[in-house]
């Protein structure tokens, strides 16, 4: 159902008015008057509330507007004017036909050749291939400030030129065109009033009178369609054409009543699709799809409206209405009667027609059509009533009779009974069917369940979310769930625009899943660490915010566990959710439907469409032994349709099985039906191949999920026994053996890929391995680990084996791998634990390290490599956790036995020796972190090389620590050197090297450089957010260096801002306290101050301190640098004792931690002399003051904003003890200082000429 607005207002006809603005601006120093000139066309007026809200734009830009239309200028007369403007903006959708003719090309030319004149679209670029002004990509430079176009200078690289353009013509004049968006508007600018150097790119329309013009028999407007195109073709290419949401807004405007006028349609998309814009209404009112009415107004083509509504829900119409009769109620007087009757349709009288009212009555006859079904007895009584008021209400002409999803009738397959019609629609291209659709193959021999489908097919048209569960008797399955899913969707494709479905038994399956939807709806995907919890998210939003679909449903296969289901469904959008499950606790969760096995009716139609030989009393008998359960009676099929075997003696075979497993003590769930029926072909098929058979028992302790041939062929120099190995070793074998598994129906095979892939329904690989010895089930189960190894690709960082990776990973878990004794099959747990990591799948790379601890420690013993390995990033993952003493003792451990082991020169060792340098960092330990760091950088550089990725690591480390220390000179050289080497080796997009340069900027801003740091903060974030995702943790650590960077250059509101974006998103990525959220909130704390947001500030203050002392100790500079931060707040609300006990616990914590000389202890010294003057010591402020004066200079030099921050405080102190002198004498000194370092607008010099102390904030920088 679509969610509605809250209000009935129409979509904003303006996006983005403040970087509109801020483009329109850079005119105004040579631009004082402004001519826009408005296509008064037909095809414009549905752009009329945006072209008011630009003109009202530029009306509060620029000195004096001048609005004239375009119709005054379209005679001879008016082609030889020109507006009077400096500047000329033509606002047009080029679709009018005066742009074909030669007299256009007059009128452009005329104005170019006097100023600067462009054309503004209001559709976006890609959408220009439907006007008739011709955009050609050029390159345009301009000699001087507001050169006319006719001065511009052009060229046209070659690689952009089409070969059916023509030359341009020394005599043409270029005309831009753009967007109505502030990036092109700037690029315009920075062409004509700032006179950019070198060549700008640009898209324009050449104005060539002398051309030819081949369109100008183009009418006005142009004939859209073909007057025979038949309205189900139309609709289909207009869903091909037009964007999701412009489709979906034309479902809805095919609810709404005959004569609805713009202003009605605008509403209605306001209420009903409120995250769309402008554009899409455009898209619909000037598609083929409708006509000028006899009013004026947009009216559909004969049978379009039809056509649409046959894709609109029930809910939605009823809502398109209900806004229509409560905004235009006296306009469309009907309305609220139609909202009755749809709401009960047998519960009110049928209507007396008349000429007046026919109209309104065809219209709900065309909407009770539609919906079929509770409304078909009305429809066909009111169908009575204009016959005999006589009207002639008939289907439109279409290709196909249109009819309500939810009543439609069953899937025809094509086979016995099929007509040619039903194989070519089936061959139709997918126009009409869903976009993306991942569904598992269908089953062509799917029999019954109507009943069951048309309940299913009713929820979902009412619900958002259904489930199909077995029934209690069938806890294990194979009643069919996942079958009845899948039949549902293909039965469905063309009611969806998405259909995904996601394996849902592991978390990773899921993520998985959704992961490769959001590449298909054209989501960015990074596979660097904590991408894919966003990228995951990112697509759940997508889906909510219906862009670029709306209309999709999700199916969730095999959903066992609610919980994590569950943080996977989109909360909001029109979507629905389809749960199979043999978790009954989803009745409680959705509307449920309990699937049982087969009515006898059901399993004697199986059987005997597979073998029409067979008779009904034969049928009959096989059923009953095999209880109806689906899994055992398709089973049953397949052996008869495959094998020659009589039926008698089939029979009896079954029944000799079912006694012999009768007697076998079994799980209480164990399903003997199936067990049955798969022994007889399990034993058949070790007979005839008994490879097939091994290659079955192998994947059967694999996870029930696709496996990959992939596999198999790699795994040829494996040596496995017997006729395994041979057939292995054979391609021809290895294809053999696939299709005698398919041929008895043993596994599902999926040809459609361009890999083929084998899968094993959970119940059959519990039959296959319960017939194993347990000699034979460890044999097997090894093997199985073997042909997993066999497909590890290696390079697990890298995105490009993401989708390799992701299909061993539920295999690896379920055969677990982990305990495999087999070196080579164990690298690849370790590899998928790194992949996992990368994937951003913390909590499964933790779970998995731990297990390989634990299991391999035991088995391998502590010093193994693979356990060193593994070690190392459990405790990676415990610190990203906030378990930092853990991980601390894990890599220490690590580190001293890598030495003992293999020496300081090891790249092994040196990993380890950099990931304590880090656990000292986070302890607060920061020399003993910074001797470690140097002492892996030394050993790396002289062993591997100064370019050694390896040594870059160190390298990188190195900085961090020195940063930390306070020696910001000595980490600029050292990162300088990095970035440097790191372009080189990585290149200059990489994230590695992008993320030293971030550290590089940290040094500069540190070092006192305020202005030049955030002006290389900006572009450093700009580049990070070109490459990586916007929500890629390296991209929020830029966003949240670069508001302590506006803040520090003044540019406080920017800062609070970008701060608040930055700490939100952190918040909303991860449900507990990271490092770097927490480090945001202390920022934004700090601006809320600036802001005098005194009380916010205080509470995030104090929850900030709270937070460090929860994940880093009281006694961590960082928790003390909190401390001192509340400590400001609270002296600012004036609780002077309390601040004073906060800063002098953190100055004597940082002072025993760091010394006096580092640069936390300083500004913790001269936030605490404040404290003091404040309690009015104005003495002791003084002694403190000057002392930290002193040693700020010494470190930070006498320049740097710290230091001056001393001073200035010093110079209010020299006041308060009466040595007025030397106090205005330094204040002026100060004041100056300010004026060079941080430009004469600083908010520190207000604030200093006001009289207010300075406060000194530190950044938590990264650990």
């Amino acid at each position: 159902m679509t969610t509605p607005s809250a209000d009935g207002r129409p979509v904003p006809a303006l996006a983005d008015h403040a970087a509109l603005t801020e483009a329109l601006h850079r005119f105004t120093p040579h631009v004082s008057t402004l001519s826009v000139v408005v296509d008064d066309s037909p095809s414009m007026e549905v752009w009329t509330p945006t072209v008011h809200a630009f003109q009202d734009l530029v009306a509060s830009v620029f000195d004096t507007v001048d609005i004239q239309l375009l119709g005054s200028f379209r005679e001879p007369r008016g082609r030889a004017s020109t507006p009077a403007g400096q500047l000329i903006m033509v606002i047009s959708d080029g679709l009018a036909g005066f742009w074909a003719h030669s007299s256009a090309d007059q009128l452009l030319h005329g104005w170019g050749t006097r100023v600067p004149v462009a054309i503004v679209d209001p559709y976006p670029e890609d959408l220009w291939y439907r006007s008739l002004l011709a955009p050609r990509k050029v390159q345009l430079s301009a000699p001087r400030i507001m050169s006319p176009n006719a001065e511009l200078r052009i060229r046209e690289p070659s690689e952009w030129m089409s070969p059916f353009d023509d030359p341009v013509r020394p005599t043409a004049v270029v005309v831009p065109l753009l967007e109505m968006d502030a990036r092109w508007l700037a690029r315009w600018a920075a062409l004509v009033a700032e006179s950019a150097p070198g060549w700008l790119n640009a898209v324009a329309h050449i104005a060539d009178p002398d051309r030819p013009h081949e369109r100008a028999d183009r009418t006005d407007p142009p004939e859209s369609a073909p007057a025979e195109t038949s309205a189900d073709r139309l609709v289909a290419d207009f869903r091909n054409e037009s964007s999701a949401s412009a489709f979906r807004l034309a479902t809805l405007i095919a609810s709404a009543p005959p004569r609805a006028d713009l202003e009605t349609l605008r509403i209605v998309q306001g209420v009903l699709l409120p995250g769309s814009r402008p554009l899409h209404l455009a898209e619909v009112v000037t598609s083929p799809l409708l006509v000028t009415g006899a009013g004026g107004g947009p009216t559909f083509r004969p049978g379009v409206r039809e056509e649409l509504l046959s894709h609109t829900a029930h809910d939605d119409t009823l809502r398109v209405i209900e806004v229509v009769a409560a905004h235009f109620g006296n306009q469309f007087p009907r309305a609220g009667s139609l909202v009755r009757t749809l709401r009960a349709p047998d519960d009110h009288p049928m209507p007396r027609v008349t000429a007046s009212t026919l109209e309104e009555y065809q219209f709900e006859l065309t909407v009770l059509r539609a919906l079929a079904g509770p409304y078909q007895s009305r429809a066909d009584r009111l169908q009575a009533e204009l016959a005999a008021a006589g009207a002639v209400a008939t289907t439109p002409p279409s290709s196909r009779t249109t009819t309500s999803p939810l009543y439609a009738g069953p899937h025809l397959l094509v086979g016995e009974g099929a007509s040619l019609e039903d194989l070519n629609d089936l061959l139709q291209p997918d126009a009409e069917s869903a976009v993306w659709v991942n569904l598992p193959p269908q089953n062509t021999d799917f029999t019954g369940r109507e009943d069951l489908l048309d309940i299913l097919d009713f929820r979902l048209r009412h619900d958002r979310v259904a489930a199909v569960l077995s029934h209690s008797l069938h806890g294990m399955g194979g009643v069919g769930k996942s079958q009845i899913a899948v039949e549902y969707a293909y039965r469905h494709l063309n009611h969806y625009d998405v259909i995904w479905f996601v394996p849902s038994e592991q978390e990773s399956q899921i993520q998985r899943s959704l992961m490769e939807l959001g590449e298909h709806l054209g989501l960015q995907a990074d596979a660097e660490a904590g991408t894919a919890t966003q990228h995951v998210q990112a697509v759940l939003d997508a889906l909510a915010a219906g862009a670029p679909y709306s209309n999709w449903l999700l199916i969730f296969d095999n959903a066992e566990s609610i919980e994590v289901v569950e943080r996977f469904v989109p909360h909001g959008g029109t979507g629905k959710v389809l749960v199979t499950s043999r978790n009954r606790e989803w009745r409680e969760n959705s509307e449920t439907l309990e699937i049982d096995v087969f009515s006898r009716d059901e399993s004697i139609a199986l059987l005997r469409k597979r073998n029409p030989d067979l008779s009904v009393e034969d049928a009959d008998r096989l059923a009953a032994i095999l209880d109806d359960l689906p899994l055992a009676i398709a089973q049953a099929a397949t052996w008869r349709a495959t094998t020659p075997m009589p039926i008698g003696d089939y029979y009896r075979l079954l029944t000799a099985k079912r006694a012999e497993l009768a007697g076998r003590e079994q799980d209480p769930h164990y399903e003997i039906a199936v067990a049955t029926a798969w022994t007889v072909a399990l034993e058949h098929l070790g007979e005839v191949n008994p490879g097939a058979l091994q290659l079955l028992q192998a994947c059967s302790f694999m996870a029930p999920e696709p496996i990959s041939q992939d596999i198999f062929l790699a795994a040829r120099n494996v040596a496995f026994a017997d006729e395994m190995n041979r057939m292995l070793q054979n391609p021809t074998l290895l294809n053999r053996a696939i299709q005698e598994i398919e041929q008895y129906g043993l596994a599902r095979i999926d040809y459609r890929e361009k890999t083929i892939t084998v899968q094993l329904h959970r119940l059959v690989r519990e039959v296959v391995v319960d017939q194993l010895s347990p000699e034979d089930r460890s044999r097997m189960q090894h093997v199985a680990h073997l042909l997993l190894a066999g497909g590890n690709p290696g390079d697990p960082g890298n995105a490009a084996q993401r989708s390799r990776y992701h299909a061993l990973l539920p295999h690896l878990l379920a055969s677990d791998q982990v305990a495999c004794e087999d070196a080579w099959a164990r690298q690849l747990v370790l590899d998928v634990i790194e992949f996992l990591y990368f994937l951003g799948d913390h909590d499964g790379c933790r779970s998995l390290a731990s297990q390989a601890v634990g299991r391999w420690t035991t088995m391998l013993g502590p010093d193994d490599p693979q356990v060193l390995k593994a070690a190392r990033w459990l405790a990676f993952l415990l610190r990203i956790f906030g378990e930092f003493t853990e991980a601390a003792r894990i890599n220490a451990d690590c580190l001293e036995r890598l030495r003992a082991i293999n020496g300081t020169e090891d790249e092994e060792t040196l990993d380890a020796m950099s990931l304590v340098a880090a656990d000292r960092r986070a302890a607060g330990d920061f020399p003993g972190a910074l001797r470690l760091d140097r002492e892996a950088y030394e050993i790396s550089k002289r062993v591997f090389g100064p370019n050694s990725p390896n040594t870059l690591i160190m390298a990188h480390g190195l900085g961090v620590s020195l940063r930390l220390m306070g020696d910001f000179p000595g980490a600029m050289a050292v990162d300088m050197d990095t970035v440097r080497r790191r372009i080189k080796v990585l290149g200059p997009r990489h994230n590695l090297t992008l993320l030293t340069q971030n550290g590089l900027t940290l040094d500069i801003r540190e070092r006192g450089d305020y202005i030049e740091a955030n002006r290389q903060q900006e572009r450093l974030y700009e580049r990070i957010q070109g490459v990586l995702n916007p929500r890629h943790p390296q991209t929020l650590m830029a966003a949240r260096n670069l508001a302590v960077s506006l803040r520090r250059a003044g540019k406080h509101d920017n800062a609070r801002k970008l701060a608040l974006d930055t700490l939100n998103e952190l918040r909303r990525r991860s449900d507990n306290d990271t490092p770097e959220s927490i480090a945001c909130a202390l920022n934004y704390a700090v601006d809320l101050r600036e802001n005098d947001e005194l009380d916010a500030s205080r509470r995030l203050a104090e929850s900030t301190w709270q937070k460090y002392r929860q994940t880093l100790g009281d006694a961590h500079p960082y928790t003390m640098y909190a401390r001192t931060n509340l400590g400001i707040v609270l002296r600012l609300l004036g609780q002077h004792d309390l601040a004073l006990e906060h800063n002098q616990a953190a100055f004597d914590g940082l002072r025993e931690l760091l010394g006096t000389r580092h640069v936390l202890t300083l500004t913790c010294a001269t936030n605490l002399a404040s404290d003091w003057a404040a309690r009015g010591e104005h003495q002791r402020a003084y002694d403190l003051d000057a002392d930290t004066l002193r040693r700020s200079r010494e470190l930070l030099g006498s320049e740097h904003p710290s230091t001056l921050a001393a001073a200035l405080n010093l110079a209010f102190d020299l006041r308060a003890l009466g040595r007025t002198d030397e106090g205005d004498r330094l204040f002026g000194e100060v004041v100056d200082a300010y004026r060079r370092v941080l430009g004469g607008g600083h908010p520190a010099i207000t604030a200093a000429q006001a009289g207010m102390r300075a406060n000194c904030d530190v950044d938590p920088m990264p650990l």
